[in-house]
């Protein structure tokens, strides 16, 4: 007689050793944010974190965020909720709102990026090292079928990490449940008598997620369990973080910056490279110009590194960059196109500039060595007569338009080594003022491509 249960199996709830063991790398972090919803993972998330900080005496500061969206009318409940939850068990917690008109298509991913945005700005503001996310092994597998019907390549397969050093606005994410089901995270709460939020949306069959969400349950009867799928992920991952590695080599091999914004690389150099290095190399060299890392179309990239390398000379503007090529030269530089960098006037505080470039200048009370106000914006809307302008030896003229320069109210430039240089006699205060190109960004962008694509992302 076969030694069967006479029905399903409940689920049981997380046992301690195993939430000690999840939460275990937490304690090399002195101060974090908890991103909580109200639904069954993020609650759990945070309940399962105030009983393991208690019972290990961890002594870092926390923050439960919550973002209200403001797309439901049941929002703002759900948002009081979790501050209730929270304050029951001594968090402090902060509801941060999308405010404004919301955009017409695409809502889902327009939240996602504002609410990445929001978290980043109160991150930024209180010094939260990290921020906790309840994403489970069940979400790991419904984002990999998703991304497979997009006809994704191993940037867009790769498995969710556990630890995301530089995920959506430079956060850095943890997901310390990636390999828990989420019938486990709802079984714990049910086991403390808890209960939670529910968006009646995820049973909505028109959104795709709620359709992978059933064919998932199919598609684990036959043995492709989210263990199987987290498993195939993991290896995809360990195969792209190692493309990864190559391809920074290769940029930081051939890529030429001058320090005011513009690249350059030998396109001899570029021909010979194998296709899947050249995709890639050519997201991460607009990323790079632009500042930002862009959802853009694999089809596009695609046109890009055809162009280059069939064509005599070429040129063409994708992602705010003007990309071309010439002799034996491939050029990239940020144009100003539709949207022109801003002009800081007057120029004072610290900040980072067109996503580019990190200054601090004295406060406008500290400036009397210069005898009027400083200005910082792109050279192509700058006062400055051209006359005055020394053009970098090596390099066209036009790359320049979008670069960093600092002028007085009078229209004199002056001169910074993270600018072109001017025939002007400059005060001898120059050295307080700090302009300097951001770090490059260790992930590529190739984990951004966009896989709504026809032929999907690389």
């Amino acid at each position: 007689m076969h030694n069967v249960p006479d029905g399903p199996v409940e689920p049981q709830g997380l046992p301690v050793e195993d939430v000690d063991l999840l939460f275990s790398k937490l304690n090399s972090f002195s101060s974090l944010a908890l991103a909580v919803s109200g639904g069954a993972d993020s609650l759990c998330l945070m309940v399962l974190f105030d009983e393991w900080r208690q019972r290990t005496g961890w002594s870092g500061s926390s923050e439960v965020v919550i973002v209200d969206h403001g797309l439901r009318s049941e929002s703002a409940e759900e948002a009081s909720f979790v501050v209730q939850e929270a304050g029951k068990r001594g968090l402090p917690a902060t509801v941060l709102r999308w405010v404004g008109a919301k955009p017409l298509a695409n809502i889902q991913e327009e939240a996602r990026v504002a609410r990445y945005q929001l978290i980043a700005s109160r991150l930024s503001d209180t010094g939260a090292q990290a921020l906790l996310l309840g994403h489970h092994l069940d979400d790991q597998a419904e984002t990999f079928l998703d991304r497979l019907t997009r006809g994704s390549g191993i940037s867009g397969l790769s498995a969710m990490a556990a630890d995301e050093p530089d995920g959506p606005e430079g956060l850095r994410l943890l997901r310390p449940f990636l390999s828990v089901r989420k019938a486990q995270l709802e079984a714990s709460l049910r086991k403390r008598g808890l209960s939670w939020c529910s968006d009646p949306s995820n049973g909505d069959e028109k959104y795709k997620r709620s359709r992978l969400r059933r064919i998932l349950g199919l598609l684990e009867t036959e043995g492709l369990t989210p263990e199987r799928i987290s498993q195939t992920s993991l290896h995809v991952r360990r195969a792209r973080q190692a493309l990864e590695v190559s391809v920074q080599e290769i940029a930081e091999r051939l890529f030429v910056e001058h320090p005011a914004g513009p690249v350059k690389l030998r396109l001899p150099a570029f021909r010979a490279l194998e296709q899947e290095f050249r995709l890639r190399l050519l997201g991460l060299l607009l990323d790079r110009v632009s500042g930002r890392q862009i959802k853009r179309r694999f089809s596009s990239i695609q046109a890009l590194d055809s162009g280059l390398m069939t064509k005599e000379t070429f040129r063409q503007t994708l992602s705010g960059c003007q990309l071309g090529a010439s002799e034996q030269t491939i050029w990239c530089w940020r144009e100003p196109g539709r949207k022109v960098p801003a002009t800081l006037a007057p120029f004072v505080g610290r900040g980072i500039w067109d996503n580019r470039f990190r200054y601090k200048a004295p406060e406008a009370s500290e400036q009397a060595g210069f005898q009027e106000s400083l200005f910082l914006g792109p050279l192509c809307k700058a006062p400055i007569a051209r006359s005055t302008i020394i053009w970098p030896d090596g390099w066209p003229r036009e790359a320049f338009d979008c670069s960093p320069v600092i002028w007085t109210g009078k229209g004199i430039g002056l001169n910074h080594a993270a600018s072109v240089s001017f025939e002007t006699v400059n005060s001898d205060r120059c050295e307080d003022l700090e302009l300097e190109r951001l770090p490059k960004r260790v992930k590529l962008p190739g984990n951004h491509f966009d896989e709504d694509a026809e032929n999907g992302g690389i």
